[in-house]
Parts: structure tokens; C-alpha cells; sequence
């Protein structure tokens, strides 16, 4: 994990000790797979929605996507096919793959991680490392990018990038940061893993029992308009007990859908 601040006319860095989770030179000359568009923007809304949960949870506003900030991530993913480590392979320091393109942020962070072949997974990598989620419980912070690439040929296979920046807005120098989106929650899967199963069920009935109490809870946004399978405008057992009967019977029948099992 690695954080990097940039004042108006003067530049301050501050690395904050922690090993990336994966950090061992590659060999060179192995060819990374990069997958298709869709699949690489279905690991980010994953991992994003995941991100805003915690930050939800934890007081903090969420975080957009900006596709431009994933693009420096995905150069980040397949360098890191070369050379495991918050440098680049040519030795300079991964925020430069964003300087040179010119691009102006206040506050950046990157994150990287190797070897888990899932979205989900790798952050729970993160999650699980001190340094790693206080990036991601950056209170600077204010949008996101997601790499990833596939080299079979190397030693961790998986490398995954995460870059975040908080954005950069002075009366000197304005900048509108445009295509960024917040990603959508599907129907059932108010958690935003992008898989309707007990999980979802789950957070919907922690979230309902706290309401009931009226005690605090925050949910990040869309959760509950996801959550709401049976569109009363109330999110509780009922629902809860929808995505159960319906992921019981994916289970059996991959052709089964979520709008069958409504009442």
C-alpha cells in the first residue's frame, strides 16, 4: 500500500510502511491475459461496491468509478506481470504511470495484490492487512480505479491493482473528472457482489433487525432499492426469505430466476 500527496505548487510523499501482497520479482518475457471489457468492468463494480460498503459502514462517503483511473490501474496489473512491487519495472514509482498522462489529483493511494483469482477474494486480501484498508478507508478519498490481468506463465498468476485518488480542485487549476459512475446493485444482491445468494439474505436481515431497534446502521447507496425484491418499499425478512427460496433452487436449476420467486 502506497499513498501519495500532492500539494498545489509543492509535492509532499508519504509512504506508509507496508509490503505489497505480493513482493517478489517476476521473470520477464511470460504474455499476461488481459480479459475483455466487460469482464474487467464486472471484477471493478465487484470490488468497488465492496469498497463502499466499508466505507459506508464506517462513516465515509463512497467512491466513484473513474474509467481513466482504470485504465493507470490496468498498466499497473500487467507491470506487475514484471515486477511485483509499488515500483515499476523501469524503477520509477507506480503514481508516475498517472503524472505522465498528466493527470491532477490532491491525494492517490495504490493497492496491489497477487495470486487470488477472484475479485471478492483479493479484497478480503486487502481487507485483511492493516495498511491495505486503511487505504481503502481513505477519508480523502474520492474516486476509484480496478486492474486486473492473467499471466499463466507467472508466479502468482492473478495481479490485481487498485488505485484511488481524491480529486483535484483549486480556483488555479479546476478539474471535472467526466464518465465517472457509481456502479448499480442488481435486484437480490443488495451487498453488490454481483451474486444473489445467502449473503445478500443475510445483510438484509441485519439491516432489518437494526432498523426495527432503531438503532444507526448505514448501508451504502443502492442497497436498499436492491435489497427490496418485493418493491413494497420495505426491506426485511421477506425479502430475505425470497432470495433464500430462490438461491436454493439456483442451486439445482441454473435457469431459475430471482422474479419467480416473488410473492
Amino acid at each position: 500500500m502506497k499513498v501519495y500527496r500532492k500539494l498545489t505548487a509543492a509535492l509532499l510523499t508519504a509512504i506508509l510502511a507496508a509490503a505489497p501482497l505480493c513482493s517478489m520479482p517476476l521473470s520477464v518475457g511470460a504474455v499476461a491475459q488481459t480479459p475483455d471489457a466487460e469482464v474487467l468492468k464486472d471484477y471493478t463494480e465487484i470490488i468497488v461496491n465492496l469498497v463502499n460498503n466499508e466505507r459506508a459502514a464506517n462513516g465515509l462517503s463512497e467512491l466513484t468509478v473513474l474509467p481513466v483511473v482504470c485504465n493507470y490501474a490496468q498498466v499497473r496489473a500487467e507491470e506487475m506481470t514484471i515486477l511485483c512491487d509499488h515500483n515499476r519495472p523501469d524503477g520509477r514509482d507506480c503514481f508516475t504511470v498517472m503524472k505522465d498522462d498528466h493527470f491532477f489529483y490532491n491525494v492517490a493511494g495504490e493497492n496491489i495484490a497477487a495470486g487470488n483469482p477472484t475479485a471478492a477474494g483479493t479484497f478480503e486480501q486487502w481487507m485483511n492487512s492493516p495498511k491495505h484498508r486503511d487505504n481503502i478507508l481513505g477519508g480523502d478519498f474520492t474516486h476509484i480505479g480496478i486492474g486486473y490481468t492473467y499471466d499463466p506463465e507467472g508466479k502468482y498468476r492473478h495481479y490485481w491493482s487498485m488505485f484511488l485518488v481524491g480529486e483535484y480542485d483549486t480556483q488555479s487549476t479546476p478539474v471535472v473528472y467526466s464518465e465517472q459512475y457509481m456502479p448499480e446493485r442488481s435486484l437480490g444482491d443488495p451487498n453488490g457482489n454481483h451474486i444473489v445468494n445467502s449473503g445478500d439474505a443475510s445483510a438484509i436481515l441485519i439491516y432489518a433487525a437494526n432498523q426495527s431497534a432503531g438503532l444507526p446502521y448505514k448501508v451504502a447507496s443502492g442497497f436498499t432499492k436492491a435489497g427490496d425484491v418485493n418493491s413494497d418499499g420495505v426491506v426485511n425478512a421477506v425479502d430475505a426469505s425470497i432470495i433464500l427460496s430462490y438461491s436454493a433452487a439456483a442451486g439445482a436449476d441454473p435457469n431459475a430466476k430471482l422474479e419467480d420467486f416473488i410473492w
